[in-house]
């Protein structure tokens, strides 16, 4: 009943105003043309009255006559009362204006006896009154006008005043002749129309307000009540009633319009509401799935992962971007001390990302495990991928395996990102990108090997870092990455610690990225060498500087033919760098792993790799002696590792520590 209450009130508000309105119109223009005829009238009646008088004074000489003879006065007085009964006049009064504006009055008349006795006795013969003379009064003295009227509200009420000159023979005013003629009678008439007009109103009003109930209640009200209870029952209920209780209308309306659209709509909602009811139960499958999927991928890859031991520290963790995600790494122990890892980037996101990356893996550490190399490995399974890929999806991977021991790290690279070397200050590692995994049968991966010092490592990072944007859409970058893990290297006394640079540096990627949704997966994983005896000597790049390498080989190996043969290997190297590489310091380290001995060279002089030199035969006599001490450290030594690190050349020569040669 609000709606019908509110409806009501305002047209209840608008027929007052209405009529409001047309009473004040009504009662304006009844007044004012009421008010018109009265002055016309007034003028009528007084320019008559005023030939009257004048006729009844006669001539200029009884004008003055009349201070004197009281007989005349009374016959000039008669004929005033007789013209203000016949004309309805309240006043008619002779007077004359002096030149100080008083004026004198001569003869005064009334309508009514009362009237006209309290004239006789306030304004006898030659009464003098000083009173701001009218507007009209002026405008006739003052020629303007041959006679004026002035509406005029004194201490008798509301009347039309009328002047009109008397004049004698040479037109010159001798005299005033005033008329008033009373306009209470206009003001009442125009009141009583307007409470006419106004019970008149209120009667038409009270129909019509009723008459509006009526229809209001069946056109609005009614209707409304009916849909908004069909609304209760839908909402409640969720039945839905078509055509039922349906109006009819001659001609369709609003209502007969909402009613279309709310039965519309209940069909629409019924059918939303069902998709929506089988949508919420797939989600709910769907969630259900990726929680299992969730605990199952969290077996596969966990969140996080520590190995701490003697000689190695291993820590990796990893963020999906959703519920499962397509990142993963794997740390593993293979038969021979080794430790296998795998870091590895799927091209999709979701429960199919993540179903592939499981199965690329397993596939990688089985293969590792197996004996394969990493680039073997990685071939195996890209041909493997390449057979069966329905989703033609790819990863990029880097696997790698490292000996404790020795500190030697043999890897190969699918297409993934460059490692962050933890040295003295980190610098990414110089391999060969490879080609991700999945995407074409040839990948020809191949190996690549180096050796960690003492104290030294590698991080391991998917671009989930490096390509991590801040609200500006900035990357994150390898800059800062570097810049992050050569802090906590500071912070931390100059030493490495594996689970502190991860943590270090997933949390930085966090607050970069402040303010925006995790768009990739990120994964971290650190490999710190510890105690490992690769302690390095730094020596002058100089000749005779190998005599303390030498005393150090002899130091560990003592006297033998075999020693003599790994010293001259050793010479020829240490000959080469000083005198090729302009290196300005020589770095030295010497130790024994197993069955092997590791000598490592480091120097900071222009890139060579020794292994990768001349292999062909060539006459002796084309061969300078740098070339032949090259080659004839290779044929003494097992096995040469060279890299590139952070601007400096590193080569380890690993010798056969029981005397067989290489």
């Amino acid at each position: 009943m609000k709606i019908k209450a509110s409806i009501l009130t305002h047209i209840a508000l608008l027929f007052l105003a209405s009529l409001l309105l047309s009473a004040v119109t009504v009662f304006s223009f009844s007044y004012n043309y009421m008010l018109k005829n009265a002055e016309s009238h007034s003028v009528e009646v007084s320019e008559a009255a005023t030939t009257a008088a004048l006729t009844a004074i006669g001539s200029e000489e009884n004008l003055k006559a009349l201070y004197e003879d009281e007989a005349l006065r009374e016959r000039v007085h008669k004929t005033f009362r007789f013209i203000c009964k016949k004309a309805t006049l309240r006043y008619l009064y002779l007077f004359t204006v002096d030149e100080d504006g008083y004026r004198h009055y001569i003869v005064c008349a009334a309508e009514t006896d009362e009237d006209d006795m309290r004239l006789q006795t306030e304004y006898p013969l030659g009464s003098v009154r000083k009173a701001a003379l009218h507007q009209a009064e002026i405008n006739v003295l003052n020629r303007d006008k041959d006679e004026d009227f002035e509406l005029i509200d004194n201490e008798y009420g509301w009347v039309c005043m009328t002047i009109v000159p008397v004049l004698d023979k040479e037109n010159r005013i001798i005299a005033l002749i005033g008329a008033d003629d009373p306009i209470e009678d206009v003001r009442l008439i125009a009141t009583r129309n307007l409470i006419t007009l106004m019970l008149l109103g209120i009667l038409v009003f009270s129909l019509t307000y009723v008459i509006a109930l009526l229809l209001i209640r069946k056109t609005v009200a009614l209707p409304i009540l009916a849909l908004s209870e069909r609304m209760r029952v839908f909402a409640t209920e969720r039945k839905v009633s078509i055509g039922t209780d349906k109006r009819k209308t001659v001609y369709p309306d609003e209502i007969a319009e909402i009613e279309n659209a709310f039965e519309k709509m209940t069909v629409d909602i019924d059918h939303y509401v069902s998709d929506i009811e089988t949508l919420t139960r797939e989600h709910i499958y769907t969630q259900t799935q990726l929680d299992v999927a969730r605990k199952i991928q969290s077996g596969i890859v966990p969140r996080e992962y520590s190995l701490s031991e003697e000689r190695l520290d291993i820590y990796g963790t990893m963020l999906a971007a959703r519920t499962v995600g397509g990142d993963f790494y794997d740390v593993f122990r293979l038969d021979n001390g080794k430790i296998g890892i795998a870091v590895g980037d799927i091209s999709d996101k979701g429960i199919s990302a993540a179903l592939f990356m499981a199965m690329v893996k397993t596939s990688i550490r089985e293969k590792i495990r197996a004996g394969c190399t990493p680039a073997d490995t990685l071939n195996l399974v890209n041909r493997e991928l390449c057979v069966s890929n329905p989703g033609n999806m790819f990863a990029t991977v880097f696997a790698m395996t490292i000996d404790p021991e020795s500190g030697i790290v043999t890897f190969a690279n699918a297409g993934h990102e460059a490692p962050l070397m933890l040295g003295k200050e980190p610098s990414y590692l110089k391999i060969m990108n490879g080609i991700a995994i999945g995407l074409f049968e040839d990948s020809d991966i191949t190996d690549e090997r180096l050796v960690l010092p003492d104290g030294e490592g590698i991080l391991l990072y998917t671009d989930g870092i490096t390509e991590a944007i801040d609200t500006d859409k900035r990357q994150y970058g390898r800059e800062r990455l570097k810049e992050t893990v050569f802090g906590k290297y500071r912070d931390n006394a100059e030493r490495y610690d594996a689970r502190a640079i991860v943590g270090d540096t997933v949390q930085s990627v966090l607050e970069y990225t402040n303010g925006t949704d995790q768009f990739d997966d990120i994964t971290c994983l650190a490999v710190i060498c510890k105690d490992n005896g690769n302690d390095k000597t730094i020596l002058p790049p100089d000749i005779r500087s190998f005599r303390a390498v030498k005393e150090a080989i002899l130091s560990q190996l003592g006297e033998s033919d075999r020693t003599k043969s790994i010293i001259l290997a050793c010479e020829e190297i240490f000959i080469n760098i000083v005198s090729y590489s302009g290196t300005d310091e020589i770095g030295f380290s010497c130790k024994r792993s197993g069955s092997t001995w590791q000598i490592t060279y480091t120097d900071n002089g222009k890139e060579f790799d020794p292994v990768k030199a001349e292999r062909e035969n060539t006459e002796f006599e084309k061969m300078d002696m740098g070339g032949m001490g090259i080659i004839f450290a290779r044929k003494n030594s097992k096995d040469m590792i060279y890299n590139r690190i952070g601007g400096s050349n590193v080569l380890t020569m690993v010798f056969d520590a029981d005397g067989k040669g290489k």
